[in-house]
């Protein structure tokens, strides 16, 4: 048996420098002519000599030691004849060597798979100015297969969907809206934990696509939507949970979707997203006591498909994608003073990612696809203004899963990889339990 220390064999070795790439067991099984149980036997063995707990983690071991060489900038486009689409991740001192080995291995996951990861174009689903197409229901590629994760699969959605609303309320997960291999759908389908199933709610009254929700007691409100033409809606839909009814609330001041959205102290926060025509930096806020919008100090940077979430008094807003590429930008909204500051940017760039909080950090989960690729996802701390790199149940590219909490655990939803995904993964970052001990009877 193989023991933490040995030195890697010649097929361990190589077996590590594919899984650097990204590739599949079974890709690796297919051009090395083995079967794939013997694969996952290599791996183990690997993960074991190198005291790593996933490929990911393997990974950033690999090029820590040198063993897996990083491109130089120019190279493999060079190579290739043509422009790299990713963008290119500046490692400046002084951060912690866990975050240079993150940014490092993404580095070199994302050069090796810009095969896959290359922007796609679809002319029979133009989704309106800027927009990345909605994948059609026929176009396939292999899907990043899940590495050994602290994540847990959950009873899968009944509808396959991508770009949907996801928000916890009185104890279940409602899936909202969002697009299916048949079109954009109204479905409201809700997820009880407690028994691990799926029942129907009350359809969405309009259906729409790039959507988020958020909720203010028992109310999920969701503003917005496209629909497949990009064409968004000034609308305000709100679900009550308890009557399992919708109803209207004050629309917006402009239409939006592919917005980020969060609520604090009970108030609705909408940042940027897009108008029909472009890529806006607008910030609005909803009041429901007076059912009234207001404008808060725009974002500095004009994005759509980022995430927002709170932690403490204020506001993260991160990543997106800007027309151009994902972004890996941080920055905070206060909105007591009505400000923006910056914190410290992701290890790569995130667009369509799901971002929550759980006490006193932050979780970016999926994004990456377009112009990135995904290796791991990331946790925030604030203490020290860095983040972290975490486990991903898929790898590769996982478009715009709907992310929530619920009981201090993170539940994954859908999205996009190679198609449309009915997938509800749930992760549990709190590995304790407070005990309080019984006094003793008298």
């Amino acid at each position: 048996m193989s023991e933490y220390g040995e030195p890697l064999t010649e097929r361990e070795n190589e077996i590590l420098q594919m899984v650097a790439t990204g590739i599949t067991n079974r890709e690796i099984a297919h051009q090395l002519s083995i079967s794939v149980n013997t694969v996952k036997v290599h791996l183990r063995n690997i993960f074991t000599k190198l005291g790593a707990e996933s490929r990911t983690e393997a990974t950033m071991i690999a090029v820590r030691e040198g063993w897996v060489p990083v491109p130089v900038e120019g190279e493999e486009q060079a190579a290739a004849g043509e422009p790299s689409p990713v963008p290119q991740i500046a490692l400046e001192p002084p951060l912690p060597w866990p975050k240079r080995i993150a940014l490092i291995a993404t580095a070199v996951l994302v050069t090796a798979a810009v095969a896959i990861t290359w922007p796609r174009t679809n002319p029979q689903a133009d989704t309106g100015p800027g927009l990345p197409p909605i994948p059609p229901p026929e176009q396939t590629r292999t899907v990043g297969e899940p590495s050994k994760s602290s994540w847990s699969e959950r009873a899968q959605m009944p509808t396959r969907r991508a770009y949907l609303a996801l928000a916890a309320v009185e104890g279940h997960i409602l899936a909202i809206g969002g697009v299916t291999p048949d079109g954009i759908t109204p479905a409201v389908e809700v997820y009880d934990p407690q028994d691990d199933i799926w029942n129907r709610g009350e359809d969405k009254p309009t259906p729409a696509l790039y959507v988020s929700a958020a909720v203010i007691g028992k109310d999920v409100y969701v503003p917005g939507g496209c629909d497949v033409t990009g064409n968004p809606s000034p609308a305000v839909e709100v679900y009550d949970a308890l009557a399992d009814s919708w109803y209207d609330v004050s629309p917006l001041p402009a239409p939006r979707c592919a917005y980020a959205l969060a609520t604090l102290n009970d108030k609705l926060y909408l940042f940027g997203g897009l108008d029909g025509e472009r890529y806006v930096s607008t910030v609005y806020i909803y009041d429901p006591q007076t059912d009234t919008w207001t404008e808060g100090s725009p974002m500095n940077h004009k994005r759509a498909f980022a995430a927002a979430a709170p932690l403490s008094d204020r506001l993260y807003v991160l990543g997106g994608y800007d027309g151009e590429r994902e972004l890996t930008t941080c920055t905070v909204y206060d909105p007591a003073f009505d400000t923006w500051s910056q914190c410290a940017p992701l290890a790569v760039g995130r667009g369509e990612l799901g971002l929550v909080t759980i006490g006193n950090r932050l979780y970016a989960i999926g994004g990456g696809g377009w112009t990135s690729y995904l290796g791991f996802n990331e946790s925030y701390n604030p203490a020290d203004d860095a983040w972290s790199p975490i486990e991903t149940p898929l790898v590769g590219e996982w478009r715009s899963p709907g992310v929530t909490v619920l009981d201090n655990i993170i539940y994954a939803i859908g999205g996009w990889s190679g198609g449309y995904l009915s997938l509800n993964q749930a992760y549990e970052p709190l590995h304790f339990r407070i005990f309080i001990p019984a006094s003793p009877q008298q």
